[in-house]
């Protein structure tokens, strides 16, 4: 009888697996022939006329970015003066799973707006195979599109002490792992929100079973063990009702894990995968955000 309901079970799982691949989820880029930045319609979360940038305040540019021999186009976009990158303090934002920089722009100016609103520069950019960027996603391309972007601002004049990477949701692989593993400069502090624990957390949260990732999709990602490799500052941001990447199996371990010199979480009641910044207010963001980036360590 157990060696019968042995054999159910993993045919269960087996077929399971077949419908709950989880790349699908992690990877969901759209391709686009131009970026609308402020005129693009489909951005539920459009910034009053305060935060708008002025002219000269946004620049569209390309880098190279080279994985296993191959070589594509990454498309980005810089939130302030490219001329003075050698004296500012720059954040590099990695966004989401879905959409284009279109979308996130807005969650760009707002952290453009942070430190009392005089402005830090504010660096955007497409994965692989996102917006306008040459390339097919993969948890590798992220990495190597992030350390491209990282080299760019290194040769704009940019030193690893005035640079903070943020990483939302899918963004959290990169920005996690540089951190962790510098290549061409070592950030001075890591801002995660709603970040991605694991592959394996992501697994048994879809499936409701404890089931390893490699059943799933030939992913390795795993922020909840590589956090542990990170010195640097950590600010944590997470919405306490997100239905995608759950707070408590996800961001939580994280956090908890990260021994480095300093940390500050920001937990938003009733914020969601996406909307927890403006579910917090966006002053209450900024707020949160400046009490974590102009604190002395």
């Amino acid at each position: 009888m157990n060696k019968l309901f042995l054999g159910i079970f993993l045919l269960a799982s087996i077929c399971l697996t077949s419908c709950l691949d989880l790349a699908p989820n992690l990877f969901n880029p759209t391709q686009i022939d131009e970026y609308l930045y402020d005129e693009y319609a489909d951005s539920e979360d459009q910034l009053p006329a305060e935060y708008d940038l002025l002219a000269g305040e946004l620049t569209e540019f390309t880098v190279e970015s080279e994985l296993d021999g191959i070589t594509n186009t990454i498309y980005g976009a810089y939130l302030g003066d490219i001329n003075t990158i050698s004296e500012d303090t720059v954040i590099l934002y990695c966004h989401g799973n879905s959409g284009t920089m279109d979308w996130y722009f807005q969650r760009t100016k707002l952290l453009y707006n942070t430190k009392a609103k005089s402005h830090y520069g504010v660096l955007l950019f497409d994965y692989q195979g996102y917006g306008r960027s040459e390339g097919n996603p993969s948890e590798a391309a992220l990495v190597a599109d992030a350390h491209a972007m990282v080299n760019w601002l290194a040769n704009q004049g940019l030193t690893g002490d005035r640079l903070y990477v943020y990483g939302f949701s899918l963004g959290s692989i990169p920005a996690v792992e540089l951190n962790a593993n510098p290549k061409h400069l070592t950030p001075a502090r890591l801002l995660l929100e709603a970040p991605i624990g694991s592959i394996d957390a992501m697994a048994e949260d879809g499936s409701g079973l404890s089931i390893p990732a490699s059943f799933f999709a030939d992913l390795g990602t795993n922020n909840i063990e590589l956090i542990k490799s990170v010195e640097q500052p950590l600010y944590w941001i997470h919405g306490i009702a997100d239905d995608f990447l759950a707070m408590n199996t996800h961001g939580q371990p994280i956090f908890d894990n990260h021994s480095g010199v300093f940390k500050f979480s920001e937990k938003v009641p009733n914020g969601n995968h996406g909307d927890t910044p403006f579910i917090l207010g966006l002053e209450p963001y900024l707020e949160s955000l400046e009490t974590f980036l102009l604190r002395k360590i």
